[in-house]
């Protein structure tokens, strides 16, 4: 058996037919799927790790073995491991808002100008606003003044679409105030 590091992050074992005889290695049945072969494989490499000086701890490892007339070629390679980034996604929240009666409702909406497209619904006696997570922080304040606000989540505003009496776009409201 010979063990060659061919650079930093290369190493090359060559194994005899009688190394193979040894190690009870066949080349068809060699593979990191067989017990045997992996168990021999991961000494293999602890041997070359020793004596060529690498440090192969939290590396990823390509192993590619190859016949040859008088035994076998193992060639190892490390690699750094990419460290994986997650992104955590935007969730997707409504901006809601629960006025106690109409009167607050109607003021809210006479003073929220620039409201973007938003849904009314009538549910359990109080009138929810859904609106878009993105509103203006001047906007928020106001509806703030006049109701409780919070971000809901998609399955609490699918909730409130299913088991609330639908009242319509609140700028459509806005519009019906403003003719008064």
């Amino acid at each position: 058996m010979t063990i060659e590091q061919i650079d930093s992050g290369k190493v090359l074992i060559m194994l005899k037919n009688s190394d193979m005889k040894d190690f009870s290695l066949e080349y068809g049945t060699m593979g990191f799927d067989d017990p045997h072969s992996r168990r021999i494989l991961s000494r293999l490499l602890s041997l070359a790790c020793s004596k060529t000086g690498l440090n192969a701890r939290n590396k990823k490892m390509v192993v590619e073995a190859l016949p040859h007339k008088s035994g076998c070629l193992i060639l190892l390679t490390l690699k750094e491991k990419k460290r994986r980034v997650y992104r955590i996604k935007r969730s997707d929240k409504l901006f809601c808002c629960v006025f106690d009666d109409a009167e607050a409702l109607l003021s809210a909406l006479d003073n929220a100008e620039g409201l973007p497209e938003s849904e009314l619904f009538l549910y359990e006696g109080g009138y929810y606003l859904l609106a878009p997570e993105k509103l203006s922080s001047r906007l928020a304040f106001i509806l703030g003044e006049f109701s409780e606000t919070y971000y809901c989540s998609k399955i609490r505003a699918a909730k409130l679409r299913e088991a609330g009496k639908p009242l319509g776009d609140a700028r459509e409201i806005i519009k019906k105030i403003s003719r008064r």
